[in-house]
């Protein structure tokens, strides 16, 4: 495991790549995304879009936009207040919804606009989050599929030319530099299959007597075919390819019109504007953290350094001492809410542990009296000094 010389993000994350100097395509996107973007055209590229896909109607949404109560959506949809569109919004369930997530999808309904919240059949829901927990070890598979599927069914059925997703995750974390063009701008289900966390499975793998799920229980979680998006005739765009996404400029923006940070840090991390309405979200960016040894805090972190907010030794020391919190909170509610022991529950975590990032002995992980996993030594001081990682490439 080696690490980027500008920012804490490791060479395990999935579809990152790095240069000869150490240095990731996330920090590379970074400085274009300041250097090199004109984003006065990407809001005359957005006006345009606009125009060719929103007809004046009184009876149709210009555009319907998934929000969850977090500064993504609240920010979405402030753009798309600002340039006079009529949203309809819907929010998928969270899985372990906290208190200011709710508190703040109050206060997109009292910005004015129609909110729909899809209150998912919690037997069969339930049934997919423990199924995705044990198969790819991610609780929060079924909340993506849900999250990706649902927007699209509705915006068909209302017949909505245009769904308003937040920022590409690779162009707010990383990756961006080996996604096409099209990709950091349009959402389809190519780029959900590829990007989307689906983790190579699919709903229809869990349809079985065994786990009494039907193929008409998951019809929602199961993307629009071809036929129907053709004849719906609409489109999916990311707003954070037409407008810079910057966390302080944004915060100061959302907070403006109604939206809360959380009192305090979340449970893995030292943010209190990210993450803040799903408590399940803490157990995801923990299994983040069992599989390629970054975590929340190295996401954050790394974001920060990126936009000059803090420099990388501060980003280390961020790190060292959030992203190896063992979530006792979360998985606490999680085990009671789900009906399982936390035994049980580490014992599902260690089988996606990767035991080449972290100490064993005898065979089982060594942990600390607080429950956290122990990185080997080698890789806490190669993240603190990466560029000894690097010199073979440097020197070439």
């Amino acid at each position: 495991m080696r690490f980027c010389t500008k920012c804490v993000t490791p060479d395990t994350r999935p579809d990152l790549r790095f240069d000869r100097s150490g240095v990731c395509d996330a920090c590379r996107s970074q400085d274009k995304k300041y250097n090199e973007i004109d984003w006065d055209e990407r809001k005359k590229e957005f006006k345009k879009l606009i125009e060719e896909s929103c007809k004046p109607d009184p009876f149709k949404y210009d555009c319907l936009i998934p929000v969850s109560g977090g500064k993504d959506s609240f920010y979405t949809l402030y753009w798309a207040l600002e340039y006079g569109l009529s949203p309809l919004c819907i929010v998928f369930e969270p899985t372990l919804p906290t208190k200011i997530g709710r508190e703040n999808l109050d206060s997109i309904s009292k910005v004015g606009v129609d909110l729909i919240h899809f209150k998912r059949n919690p037997i069969i829901y339930e049934k997919m989050i423990l199924e995705g927990f044990k198969r790819v070890g991610d609780m929060e598979w079924a909340n993506h599929m849900g999250i990706w599927s649902v927007p699209v069914h509705f915006a068909i059925k209302f017949d909505i030319p245009l769904i308003l997703w937040g920022e590409s995750p690779q162009m707010e974390y990383g990756g961006s530099e080996t996604v096409s063009e099209m990709n950091k701008r349009i959402f389809n289900e190519d780029w959900m299959n590829d990007y989307g966390c689906l983790n190579g499975l699919r709903p229809q793998d869990l349809v079985s007597e065994e786990l009494g799920i039907s193929l008409s229980d998951i019809k929602l979680y199961i993307y629009p075919s071809k036929d129907d998006v053709a004849k719906w005739g609409g489109r999916g765009v990311f707003t954070g390819y037409y407008f810079q996404w910057n966390n302080q400029e944004q915060l100061s923006t959302i907070e403006s019109i109604g939206w809360k940070r959380k009192k305090g840090r979340i449970e893995t991390s030292y943010t209190d504007h990210q993450k803040l309405d799903c408590l399940s979200m803490n157990l995801h960016d923990y299994l983040k953290y069992c599989k390629y040894g970054y975590g929340r805090a190295a996401d954050s972190a790394s974001y920060d350094i990126r936009n000059g907010y803090i420099k990388r030794e501060e980003g280390v020391r961020l790190v060292e001492k959030y992203d190896t919190i063992y979530p006792k909170e979360a998985i606490e509610i999680f085990c009671d809410h789900f009906e399982i022991t936390k035994e049980y529950f580490d014992e599902i975590s260690d089988s996606f542990t990767n035991r080449a990032i972290f100490q064993t002995k005898n065979g089982k992980f060594i942990r600390d009296i607080d429950g956290s996993l122990v990185m080997k030594e080698k890789y806490i001081e190669l993240r603190k000094s990466p560029e000894k990682s690097w010199e073979t490439e440097i020197k070439r």
